[in-house]
Protein backbone atom coordinates (compact mmCIF):
# COMPACT_ATOMS: atom_id res chain seq x y z
CA UNK A 1 0.00 0.00 0.00
CA UNK A 2 3.32 2.53 0.67
CA UNK A 3 3.90 1.75 -2.69
CA UNK A 4 -0.11 3.03 -3.78
CA UNK A 5 -2.18 0.07 -4.18
CA UNK A 6 -5.60 0.02 -2.63
CA UNK A 7 -6.20 -1.59 1.08
CA UNK A 8 -8.99 -3.84 -0.19
CA UNK A 9 -7.27 -5.06 -3.44
CA UNK A 10 -4.36 -5.66 -1.85
CA UNK A 11 -5.69 -8.16 1.09
CA UNK A 12 -8.31 -9.70 -1.27
CA UNK A 13 -5.67 -10.52 -3.32
CA UNK A 14 -3.65 -11.98 -0.29
CA UNK A 15 -6.42 -13.82 0.86
CA UNK A 16 -6.77 -15.57 -2.19
CA UNK A 17 -3.22 -16.91 -2.12
CA UNK A 18 -3.30 -18.59 1.17
CA UNK A 19 -5.55 -20.92 3.43
CA UNK A 20 -6.91 -18.93 6.58
CA UNK A 21 -9.96 -19.42 8.40
CA UNK A 22 -12.27 -16.94 9.09
CA UNK A 23 -11.01 -15.65 12.11
CA UNK A 24 -7.25 -15.29 11.09
CA UNK A 25 -9.04 -12.94 7.75
CA UNK A 26 -10.64 -10.68 10.63
CA UNK A 27 -7.65 -10.48 12.44
CA UNK A 28 -4.87 -9.70 10.09
CA UNK A 29 -7.48 -7.25 8.38
CA UNK A 30 -8.68 -5.38 11.31
CA UNK A 31 -4.76 -4.97 12.42
CA UNK A 32 -3.77 -3.60 8.31
CA UNK A 33 -6.75 -1.06 8.44
CA UNK A 34 -5.79 -0.14 11.47
CA UNK A 35 -2.24 0.33 11.39
CA UNK A 36 -3.10 2.52 8.05
CA UNK A 37 -6.05 4.17 9.51
CA UNK A 38 -2.99 5.32 12.48
CA UNK A 39 -0.09 5.65 10.85
CA UNK A 40 0.19 9.32 11.04
CA UNK A 41 0.49 8.48 14.67
CA UNK A 42 2.19 6.01 14.62
CA UNK A 43 5.06 7.08 12.61
CA UNK A 44 4.80 9.96 15.38
CA UNK A 45 5.59 7.69 18.42
CA UNK A 46 8.74 6.03 16.60
CA UNK A 47 10.31 9.72 15.63
CA UNK A 48 9.47 10.12 19.34
CA UNK A 49 11.66 7.22 20.21
CA UNK A 50 14.44 6.36 17.95
CA UNK A 51 17.19 8.89 17.02
CA UNK A 52 17.76 7.39 13.17
CA UNK A 53 15.65 6.07 11.08
CA UNK A 54 14.31 2.22 11.29
CA UNK A 55 14.45 0.28 8.80
CA UNK A 56 11.52 -0.12 6.72
CA UNK A 57 10.47 -4.20 8.09
CA UNK A 58 11.19 -3.45 11.60
CA UNK A 59 8.95 0.01 11.47
CA UNK A 60 5.48 -2.04 10.02
CA UNK A 61 6.96 -4.77 12.80
CA UNK A 62 6.50 -1.39 15.32
CA UNK A 63 3.07 -0.29 13.85
CA UNK A 64 1.64 -3.76 14.02
CA UNK A 65 2.50 -3.76 18.05
CA UNK A 66 1.98 -0.65 18.67
CA UNK A 67 -1.19 -0.73 17.59
CA UNK A 68 -2.43 -3.62 19.08
CA UNK A 69 -1.69 -2.09 22.32
CA UNK A 70 -3.13 0.83 21.87
CA UNK A 71 -6.04 0.08 20.09
CA UNK A 72 -6.88 -3.39 20.48
CA UNK A 73 -6.04 -3.52 23.70
CA UNK A 74 -4.15 -6.57 23.60
CA UNK A 75 -2.46 -7.57 26.77
CA UNK A 76 0.81 -5.53 27.22
CA UNK A 77 3.28 -8.62 28.26
CA UNK A 78 1.65 -10.96 25.11
CA UNK A 79 2.70 -8.22 22.61
CA UNK A 80 6.26 -7.75 23.37
CA UNK A 81 7.37 -11.19 24.40
CA UNK A 82 5.72 -12.26 20.88
CA UNK A 83 7.49 -9.68 18.72
CA UNK A 84 10.69 -9.57 20.60
CA UNK A 85 10.83 -13.27 20.19
CA UNK A 86 10.37 -13.22 16.55
CA UNK A 87 12.67 -10.34 16.06
CA UNK A 88 15.33 -12.47 18.12
CA UNK A 89 14.55 -15.32 15.97
CA UNK A 90 14.67 -13.35 12.47
CA UNK A 91 16.50 -10.41 13.08
CA UNK A 92 18.92 -11.36 15.71
CA UNK A 93 19.48 -10.29 19.82
CA UNK A 94 20.60 -6.67 19.16
CA UNK A 95 17.04 -5.58 17.12
CA UNK A 96 15.26 -7.40 19.70
CA UNK A 97 16.39 -5.36 22.23
CA UNK A 98 16.10 -2.18 20.23
CA UNK A 99 12.35 -3.44 19.17
CA UNK A 100 11.95 -4.33 23.70
CA UNK A 101 13.21 -1.14 24.43
CA UNK A 102 10.79 1.02 21.96
CA UNK A 103 7.23 -1.53 22.89
CA UNK A 104 8.21 -1.02 26.62
CA UNK A 105 9.00 2.62 25.96
CA UNK A 106 5.43 3.18 24.89
CA UNK A 107 3.67 1.16 27.52
CA UNK A 108 5.11 2.90 30.19
CA UNK A 109 4.29 6.54 28.44
CA UNK A 110 1.07 5.31 27.09
CA UNK A 111 -0.39 4.15 30.59
CA UNK A 112 0.64 7.78 31.26
CA UNK A 113 -1.03 9.41 28.61
CA UNK A 114 1.94 11.24 27.53
CA UNK A 115 2.36 9.47 24.30
CA UNK A 116 -0.59 11.08 23.06
CA UNK A 117 0.00 13.96 20.56
CA UNK A 118 -2.22 17.44 19.98
CA UNK A 119 -3.36 18.30 16.63
CA UNK A 120 -4.11 16.64 13.38
CA UNK A 121 -1.49 13.54 14.74
CA UNK A 122 -4.20 13.09 17.84
CA UNK A 123 -6.84 11.85 15.31
CA UNK A 124 -4.27 10.57 12.85
CA UNK A 125 -4.76 13.28 9.95
CA UNK A 126 -2.73 15.12 7.73
CA UNK A 127 -2.44 18.80 9.15
CA UNK A 128 -3.59 20.83 6.05
CA UNK A 129 -7.02 18.73 5.81
CA UNK A 130 -7.53 19.12 9.46
CA UNK A 131 -7.09 23.12 8.36
CA UNK A 132 -9.15 23.19 5.72
CA UNK A 133 -12.05 21.43 7.09
CA UNK A 134 -11.86 23.46 10.29
CA UNK A 135 -11.73 26.69 7.96
CA UNK A 136 -15.08 25.27 6.43
CA UNK A 137 -16.84 23.32 9.50
CA UNK A 138 -15.37 25.12 12.86
CA UNK A 139 -13.26 23.16 15.04
CA UNK A 140 -16.32 21.18 16.49
CA UNK A 141 -17.65 19.58 13.97
CA UNK A 142 -14.33 19.19 12.38
CA UNK A 143 -13.42 17.08 15.73
CA UNK A 144 -16.83 15.00 14.91
CA UNK A 145 -15.62 14.48 11.27
CA UNK A 146 -12.38 13.31 12.31
CA UNK A 147 -13.78 10.56 14.85
CA UNK A 148 -16.66 9.54 12.24
CA UNK A 149 -13.72 8.65 9.55
CA UNK A 150 -11.19 6.95 11.95
CA UNK A 151 -14.31 4.36 12.79
CA UNK A 152 -14.28 1.16 11.96
CA UNK A 153 -16.61 0.76 9.19
CA UNK A 154 -19.34 -1.42 8.41
CA UNK A 155 -20.03 -2.90 4.93
CA UNK A 156 -22.84 -2.67 3.39
CA UNK A 157 -25.64 -5.23 0.63
CA UNK A 158 -27.83 -4.49 -1.73
CA UNK A 159 -31.18 -6.63 -1.28
CA UNK A 160 -32.92 -7.13 -5.32
CA UNK A 161 -36.51 -6.07 -3.49
CA UNK A 162 -38.34 -7.64 -6.76
CA UNK A 163 -37.25 -11.00 -5.56
CA UNK A 164 -36.95 -11.08 -1.71
CA UNK A 165 -37.87 -8.84 0.91
CA UNK A 166 -35.81 -6.38 3.37
CA UNK A 167 -36.84 -8.27 6.36
CA UNK A 168 -36.84 -11.69 4.55
CA UNK A 169 -33.03 -11.11 3.78
CA UNK A 170 -32.37 -10.35 7.15
CA UNK A 171 -33.78 -13.27 8.15
CA UNK A 172 -32.58 -15.65 6.12
CA UNK A 173 -29.09 -13.99 6.60
CA UNK A 174 -29.18 -15.05 10.52
CA UNK A 175 -30.06 -18.48 10.05
CA UNK A 176 -26.35 -18.61 8.35
CA UNK A 177 -25.10 -16.91 11.16
CA UNK A 178 -24.92 -13.45 9.69
CA UNK A 179 -26.23 -10.28 12.04
CA UNK A 180 -27.85 -7.25 9.93
CA UNK A 181 -28.96 -4.01 10.30
CA UNK A 182 -31.09 -1.74 8.09
CA UNK A 183 -29.63 0.71 6.37
CA UNK A 184 -29.95 4.51 7.20
CA UNK A 185 -31.23 6.27 4.28
CA UNK A 186 -30.86 3.14 1.65
CA UNK A 187 -34.41 1.26 1.46
CA UNK A 188 -32.33 -1.89 0.08
CA UNK A 189 -29.22 -1.84 2.35
CA UNK A 190 -28.34 -3.81 4.88
CA UNK A 191 -25.12 -3.21 6.84
CA UNK A 192 -23.20 -5.97 8.10
CA UNK A 193 -19.90 -6.10 9.88
CA UNK A 194 -17.84 -8.17 8.03
CA UNK A 195 -17.88 -9.27 4.29
CA UNK A 196 -16.65 -12.85 4.05
CA UNK A 197 -19.62 -14.56 5.45
CA UNK A 198 -22.03 -12.62 2.91
CA UNK A 199 -20.07 -14.21 0.17
CA UNK A 200 -20.56 -17.45 0.95
CA UNK A 201 -24.31 -16.85 1.59
CA UNK A 202 -27.10 -18.99 -0.49
CA UNK A 203 -28.71 -15.35 -0.80
CA UNK A 204 -25.31 -13.77 -2.55
CA UNK A 205 -24.87 -16.88 -5.01
CA UNK A 206 -28.38 -17.02 -5.98
CA UNK A 207 -28.58 -13.15 -6.74
CA UNK A 208 -30.68 -12.09 -3.96
CA UNK A 209 -28.20 -9.70 -2.37
CA UNK A 210 -24.91 -8.11 -3.51
CA UNK A 211 -22.11 -5.81 -2.48
CA UNK A 212 -22.56 -2.14 -2.28
CA UNK A 213 -21.90 0.69 0.13
CA UNK A 214 -25.17 2.63 1.25
CA UNK A 215 -24.33 5.72 -0.80
CA UNK A 216 -23.83 4.22 -3.78
CA UNK A 217 -26.88 2.80 -3.87
CA UNK A 218 -28.44 5.71 -4.02
CA UNK A 219 -27.32 6.88 -7.32
CA UNK A 220 -29.49 3.78 -8.76
CA UNK A 221 -32.25 5.52 -6.66
CA UNK A 222 -31.20 9.15 -8.59
CA UNK A 223 -31.18 6.94 -12.19
CA UNK A 224 -34.97 5.81 -11.91
CA UNK A 225 -34.84 4.25 -14.78
CA UNK A 226 -37.59 3.65 -16.96
CA UNK A 227 -38.91 0.71 -20.06
CA UNK A 228 -37.34 1.23 -22.73
CA UNK A 229 -34.45 4.27 -21.45
CA UNK A 230 -31.40 3.85 -23.04
CA UNK A 231 -28.81 4.60 -20.15
CA UNK A 232 -24.98 5.29 -20.36
CA UNK A 233 -22.99 4.37 -17.03
CA UNK A 234 -19.94 6.68 -18.67
CA UNK A 235 -17.27 5.58 -16.01
CA UNK A 236 -18.31 2.20 -14.68
CA UNK A 237 -15.29 0.74 -13.02
CA UNK A 238 -16.65 -2.60 -12.25
CA UNK A 239 -19.86 -2.61 -13.04
CA UNK A 240 -21.51 -2.36 -9.80
CA UNK A 241 -24.33 0.67 -10.33
CA UNK A 242 -24.53 -0.87 -14.14
CA UNK A 243 -25.98 -4.09 -12.30
CA UNK A 244 -28.09 -1.83 -9.73
CA UNK A 245 -30.07 0.14 -12.69
CA UNK A 246 -30.63 -3.28 -14.59
CA UNK A 247 -32.05 -5.10 -11.21
CA UNK A 248 -34.24 -1.88 -10.92
CA UNK A 249 -35.34 -1.93 -14.29
CA UNK A 250 -34.57 -5.13 -16.57
CA UNK A 251 -36.07 -3.65 -19.82
CA UNK A 252 -33.75 -0.29 -19.69
CA UNK A 253 -30.89 -0.41 -22.11
CA UNK A 254 -27.71 -0.22 -20.22
CA UNK A 255 -24.37 0.65 -22.02
CA UNK A 256 -21.34 -0.19 -19.89
CA UNK A 257 -18.41 2.35 -20.52
CA UNK A 258 -14.82 2.31 -19.00
CA UNK A 259 -11.53 3.61 -19.79
CA UNK A 260 -9.31 0.47 -18.28
CA UNK A 261 -10.13 -2.57 -19.58
CA UNK A 262 -8.71 -4.91 -15.85
CA UNK A 263 -12.63 -3.12 -14.41
CA UNK A 264 -14.70 -3.52 -17.64
CA UNK A 265 -13.87 -7.73 -17.56
CA UNK A 266 -15.54 -7.40 -14.08
CA UNK A 267 -18.82 -6.00 -15.77
CA UNK A 268 -21.63 -8.07 -15.98
CA UNK A 269 -22.88 -6.63 -19.11
CA UNK A 270 -22.32 -8.73 -21.85
CA UNK A 271 -22.29 -7.19 -25.26
CA UNK A 272 -23.34 -3.79 -23.73
CA UNK A 273 -19.60 -2.78 -22.36
CA UNK A 274 -17.06 -0.10 -24.39
CA UNK A 275 -13.72 0.29 -23.67
CA UNK A 276 -13.70 4.36 -24.02
CA UNK A 277 -12.79 7.77 -22.75
CA UNK A 278 -15.58 9.56 -21.82
CA UNK A 279 -14.06 12.87 -22.46
CA UNK A 280 -13.48 11.84 -26.20
CA UNK A 281 -16.68 9.26 -26.25
CA UNK A 282 -17.55 7.27 -29.47
CA UNK A 283 -21.48 7.90 -29.46
CA UNK A 284 -23.83 10.30 -31.22
CA UNK A 285 -25.50 13.54 -29.91
CA UNK A 286 -28.83 13.27 -27.65
CA UNK A 287 -28.67 9.90 -27.68
CA UNK A 288 -29.10 8.38 -24.26
CA UNK A 289 -32.15 9.54 -21.96
CA UNK A 290 -30.39 9.25 -18.85
CA UNK A 291 -26.50 9.50 -18.48
CA UNK A 292 -24.62 8.28 -14.91
CA UNK A 293 -21.18 10.35 -14.36
CA UNK A 294 -19.91 8.55 -11.67
CA UNK A 295 -16.54 10.51 -11.38
CA UNK A 296 -13.37 9.99 -10.44
CA UNK A 297 -12.73 12.21 -7.34
CA UNK A 298 -11.06 12.83 -4.44
CA UNK A 299 -12.65 10.04 -2.58
CA UNK A 300 -12.39 11.78 0.71
CA UNK A 301 -15.83 10.67 1.86
CA UNK A 302 -15.17 6.80 1.85
CA UNK A 303 -11.75 7.61 3.95
CA UNK A 304 -13.60 5.06 6.57
CA UNK A 305 -13.11 2.21 4.11
CA UNK A 306 -9.90 3.78 2.55
CA UNK A 307 -7.91 5.06 5.05
CA UNK A 308 -4.38 4.75 2.74
CA UNK A 309 -6.23 7.82 0.59
CA UNK A 310 -5.90 10.50 3.38
CA UNK A 311 -1.92 9.80 3.25
CA UNK A 312 -2.06 10.49 -0.39
CA UNK A 313 -4.15 13.36 -1.11
CA UNK A 314 -2.67 17.18 -1.08
CA UNK A 315 -5.27 20.08 -1.60
CA UNK A 316 -4.21 20.35 -5.57
CA UNK A 317 -5.76 16.89 -6.03
CA UNK A 318 -9.29 18.56 -5.28
CA UNK A 319 -8.67 20.86 -7.86
CA UNK A 320 -7.86 19.04 -10.12
CA UNK A 321 -10.20 16.40 -9.95
CA UNK A 322 -12.95 19.12 -9.91
CA UNK A 323 -11.41 20.32 -13.35
CA UNK A 324 -11.52 16.94 -14.30
CA UNK A 325 -14.88 16.22 -13.58
CA UNK A 326 -15.93 19.35 -15.11
CA UNK A 327 -14.80 18.67 -18.32
CA UNK A 328 -16.27 14.98 -18.20
CA UNK A 329 -19.87 16.73 -17.36
CA UNK A 330 -18.92 18.82 -20.91
CA UNK A 331 -17.96 15.89 -23.17
CA UNK A 332 -21.23 13.85 -22.31
CA UNK A 333 -23.31 16.51 -22.25
CA UNK A 334 -24.33 16.62 -26.14
CA UNK A 335 -24.85 12.71 -25.44
CA UNK A 336 -27.39 13.41 -23.40
CA UNK A 337 -31.16 13.80 -25.37
CA UNK A 338 -33.33 17.07 -24.04
CA UNK A 339 -35.33 16.20 -21.80
CA UNK A 340 -33.21 13.73 -20.49
CA UNK A 341 -31.07 13.30 -17.04
CA UNK A 342 -27.29 13.52 -16.20
CA UNK A 343 -26.97 12.19 -12.82
CA UNK A 344 -23.81 13.45 -11.49
CA UNK A 345 -22.06 11.33 -8.12
CA UNK A 346 -19.01 11.56 -6.14
CA UNK A 347 -17.58 10.04 -3.55
CA UNK A 348 -16.54 13.57 -1.69
CA UNK A 349 -17.90 16.10 -0.34
CA UNK A 350 -15.39 18.70 -1.02
CA UNK A 351 -16.96 22.06 -2.91
CA UNK A 352 -14.02 21.49 -5.80
CA UNK A 353 -15.82 18.54 -6.53
CA UNK A 354 -19.08 19.10 -5.53
CA UNK A 355 -20.95 22.13 -5.59
CA UNK A 356 -18.57 24.37 -7.64
CA UNK A 357 -18.88 21.96 -10.31
CA UNK A 358 -22.52 22.01 -10.62
CA UNK A 359 -21.96 26.02 -10.48
CA UNK A 360 -19.71 26.36 -13.15
CA UNK A 361 -21.16 24.09 -15.28
CA UNK A 362 -24.88 25.96 -15.21
CA UNK A 363 -22.96 28.95 -17.10
CA UNK A 364 -22.00 27.19 -19.84
CA UNK A 365 -25.36 24.93 -20.29
CA UNK A 366 -29.29 24.87 -19.66
CA UNK A 367 -30.61 22.54 -16.99
CA UNK A 368 -32.70 22.60 -14.17
CA UNK A 369 -31.77 20.43 -10.81
CA UNK A 370 -34.33 17.95 -10.08
CA UNK A 371 -34.72 16.80 -6.87
CA UNK A 372 -32.38 13.75 -6.71
CA UNK A 373 -33.80 11.60 -4.36
CA UNK A 374 -37.30 10.19 -2.57
CA UNK A 375 -36.45 10.61 0.70
CA UNK A 376 -35.31 14.40 0.29
CA UNK A 377 -38.07 17.52 0.64
CA UNK A 378 -37.44 20.46 -1.73
CA UNK A 379 -33.92 19.70 -2.70
CA UNK A 380 -31.58 20.62 -5.54
CA UNK A 381 -28.80 18.15 -4.48
CA UNK A 382 -27.87 15.19 -2.03
CA UNK A 383 -24.87 15.97 0.00
CA UNK A 384 -23.65 14.02 2.85
CA UNK A 385 -21.38 15.63 5.13
CA UNK A 386 -20.16 12.32 7.62
CA UNK A 387 -21.01 13.70 10.98
CA UNK A 388 -24.68 14.73 10.14
CA UNK A 389 -25.16 11.79 8.50
CA UNK A 390 -23.77 9.13 10.46
CA UNK A 391 -22.96 8.21 6.39
CA UNK A 392 -19.81 8.10 4.29
CA UNK A 393 -19.41 11.78 2.23
CA UNK A 394 -21.21 11.95 -0.72
CA UNK A 395 -22.34 13.94 -3.38
CA UNK A 396 -25.80 13.31 -6.26
CA UNK A 397 -26.91 15.87 -8.58
CA UNK A 398 -29.70 15.45 -11.07
CA UNK A 399 -29.81 17.51 -14.36
CA UNK A 400 -32.35 17.72 -16.33
CA UNK A 401 -31.16 19.29 -19.97
CA UNK A 402 -33.79 21.53 -20.94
Amino acid sequence: MEEGAFLDETIDSFFSQQSLSDKEKGIIYQITSGVVRWKGYLDWVLSSYARQEIKKDLRYLLWISIYQVAFMKKADYHVVNETVEYVKKEKGKAQANFVNAILRRFIRENSSKSAIPKGALSRSFPEWLVARWQQRFGVRDTDKLLAILNEVPAFSIRVNLDRISLPEAAALLYEEGITTQEGLLSGSALSVEKLTPVLRSKLFSEGLISIQDEMSQLVGLAIGPQRGNRILDACAGLGTKTHQIQEICPDATVISMDNEIKRLQSVTNRGKTILGDAVRNPFKREIFDTILLDAPCSSLGILRKHPEIKWRRQKQDIISFGKYQFMLLKALWDNLARGGHLVYSVCSFEPEETLNVIARFRKEKKFVLENPLPFLFNKEYFLSLPYETGTDGFFIAKMKKL
